[in-house]
């Protein structure tokens, strides 16, 4: 447990009338307060609404927030688990390492273990700062950019007969929140959203479209256009105009959703991107590690590629989450988990039957020992044990068990979180 120093104090139910004065502590220290916008403002109490929040006053001051949202995960297999879906972590610049955000999050984590959930799910601003409380990164994507004109589009891609057409933000939004339930429901790694997160796209605010600071959107850009393919595939963006009477059209195109429920809805959405009239560049906040793209262009070596960690979990309740998630194949393992807070630590045995877990507390010799932190990087399968194996994180006397547990929890799409909370 951790407590605070003297002269802080935990609040643990935000006041409505307050309610701006914690989104702007959490935002202001990203250098992004947006309470003065109302539209804005009633976007985030739909989306991060105050019974969930937590923050540490100094006198009669918000100088901390963090919150944990209820969400539920996707794991390999499709099955769900409750989870604690933490963000708004922050702390004044002023009152940094004093261990207020350790005091939030262990509040944060013992009320999930109060609610039921598995896990607790969230992202990191900094790789260093929560792995300190238990957590790993369990799914990756790719940061893209590149010049549609040298890196070119094959023929032969799929969706040659789809025609995109011009919807509205109203459109768009019920669109969104479709096919993202469609395609999440299918893909590890998705924290499933509540539909209010799509509202954002049914208005276009003055303000610089700060409800898209969700979706890492960059200021700047024009008005947002969204193209839909049927009911199969969406796609909105933002173009950051750049043209001169003394040059060629330099516009850059940023991709803020991209939703396809199929094979061709997708090939059409990016021959949709690849055409639109005075674009150089197109650029993807965040693309699964396994799109296609790369091989449905000329020259792949153009995409200019930043791979980079996405989503953070903590295990809470091992034993449930290796029963909910599906497996690919076959085979009996014990595991031995440390977790300083004591909160997932002990020694399980699986055993896999025709892709179904059983799993219980034992007290036996463990195939693999590892800390909670090395559990949360291989639970999903985006990474191998084998490479947490090599760097010490995982200890097995027997490595015919590293390769084992990898065949078994191989998933069947690599894990991938497609927007942020």
């Amino acid at each position: 447990m951790s407590t605070l120093p003297p002269g802080y104090q935990l609040v643990t139910d935000i006041p409505d009338d307050r309610y701006g004065e914690w989104l702007d502590c959490w935002l202001g220290a990203f250098g992004n307060p947006v309470s003065a916008d109302p539209e804005i403002l009633d976007f985030y109490r739909r989306t991060h609404p105050a019974d969930r929040a937590v923050a540490v006053a100094d006198d009669d001051r918000y100088v901390a927030t963090n919150t944990a949202l209820d969400r539920d995960l996707v794991l390999p297999g499709g099955n769900t688990v409750p989870a604690a879906a933490c963000t708004g972590g922050s702390a004044h610049p002023v009152v940094a390492r004093r261990g207020l955000l350790r005091a939030t999050v262990a509040h944060l984590n013992r009320r999930a273990v109060d609610e039921g959930k598995a896990i607790v799910v969230g992202g990191a601003s900094e790789w260093p700062i929560y792995g300190r409380f238990g957590s790993g990164p369990a799914t990756w994507s790719d940061a893209v950019e590149f010049d549609v004109r040298a890196v070119g589009l094959r023929d032969d891609v799929p969706g040659r007969d789809l025609r995109p057409r011009r919807i509205d933000g109203t459109q768009a939004r019920d669109l969104g929140y479709k096919l993202y339930s469609q395609q999440a429901a299918q893909t590890p790694g998705e924290v499933l959203t509540p539909s209010c997160y799509w509202d954002r796209l049914a208005g276009d605010p003055a303000s610089g479209a700060l409800e898209e600071a969700l979706a890492l959107s960059a200021p700047g850009y024009g008005p947002r256009h969204c193209a839909a393919i049927d009911d199969r595939g969406l796609v909105t963006y933002r173009i950051m105009p750049d043209w001169t009477a003394e040059s060629a059209p330099q516009s850059k195109l940023h991709v803020i959703d991209f939703l396809a429920a199929d094979q061709e809805a997708e090939g059409a959405l990016w021959r949709h991107l690849f055409s639109v009239d005075l674009v150089r560049e197109i650029d993807v906040w965040r693309m699964p590690v396994d799109s296609p793209l790369r091989w449905w262009v000329d020259d792949a070596r153009r995409i200019r590629v930043r791979r980079q960690d996405a989503l953070w979990i903590r295990p809470l309740d091992v034993p449930r989450l290796l029963r909910s998630r599906g497996w690919a194949c076959d085979g009996v393992l014990t595991l031995t988990v440390h977790d300083p807070e004591g909160l997932a630590a002990g020694t399980f045995r699986l055993e896999v039957t025709d892709g179904h877990a059983t799993c219980e507390p034992v007290t036996a010799a463990a195939d693999l020992e590892m800390g909670v932190g090395a559990l949360a990087v291989i639970l999903l399968g985006g990474t191998p044990a084998a490479a947490l194996t090599r760097a010490g994180r995982i200890s097995a006397p027997d490595a015919r068990k590293v390769r084992l547990w990898d065949a078994m929890a191989a998933p069947e799409r690599t894990p991938y979180i497609s927007y942020w909370f």
